[in-house]
This record gives structure tokens, sequence and C-alpha cells, in this order.
């Protein structure tokens, strides 16, 4: 089984490695984390690529921590940082095109406390290829 797991600076990711990397660990599965450096052309266009470059250093930082995570549970794992605007469309096309069978990922909500899915784990769930675990 190959897994994916999207990762983002928040809480909810570090859970959602843990549990990704017991399962993989468990089925002898492979185990990718991916980070997405949003880019807003909006905040470009006032900033230049300072924000984009902030926003890379940000995600790059989470895959490292998400790495240490997965590598302390006995897995190692493939890292890949992407850049781009939408990150649903980004999880769901790198599960698509490598063949994962399994995405992982935390319930994070840009909107402050909620019991409910962020945006992005709610698409991800509606639009991805394979089966999505969602971890709280």
């Amino acid at each position: 089984m190959k897994i994916l797991v999207a990762v983002d600076p928040s809480a909810s990711t570090h859970i959602a490695v843990t549990k990704a990397a017991e399962l993989a660990k468990r089925e002898g599965s492979t185990l990718s984390l991916l980070a997405i450096a949003e880019t807003f052309q909006d905040i470009e266009s006032l900033f230049g690529n300072e924000a984009t470059e902030r926003l890379r250093v940000r995600a790059t930082a989470a895959l490292e921590a998400a790495k240490a995570i997965a590598v302390a549970a006995g897995v190692k794992p493939k890292l890949v940082l992407k850049t781009g605007v939408s990150p649903e469309d980004i999880i769901t096309d790198t599960a698509e095109k490598g063949g994962f069978d399994l995405v992982v990922m935390g319930t994070r909500s840009k909107k402050g406390k909620t019991k409910a899915l962020g945006s992005v784990a709610s698409k991800v769930v509606a639009l991805a290829p394979c089966s999505v675990l969602v971890v709280r």
C-alpha cells in the first residue's frame, strides 16, 4: 500500500503523521509526506516573491518535523514539497499521479476552533481518487 500524508505546521498534522507512520510500519507500506507552499497572486503583486518564499520555508520546516516523527516511528518517508494555489488540487493530483492507495490528513481549520473539517480536508475527501483518512 502507498500512503500519502498531507502536512502543514498545525498540530493535527503531527497526529496524522503519527497515525500514518504506525499504519505504514504495521502494513509494510511506503510513506510519502507532502507539504505545500501556497502561493497567493494578490500577495505577490504587493510584496513580490518574499511572501511565497516565507511560505516555502514554513512548508519545508513542517516537512522536516513530519519526517522526524515518521523516522522516530521506524519508517523512512519520501519527502515531497510542492508550490501552488490550491492545496486540495495538489493533494488529489499527487495522490492520483502517484498511484496512492490512501491519503492521511488532519482536520485543521483556518477559521479557528471548530468541530467541522477544514475546507481543504473536506475537498480532498470529496475529490480524492483513493481512500482518505482524516484524523483528529
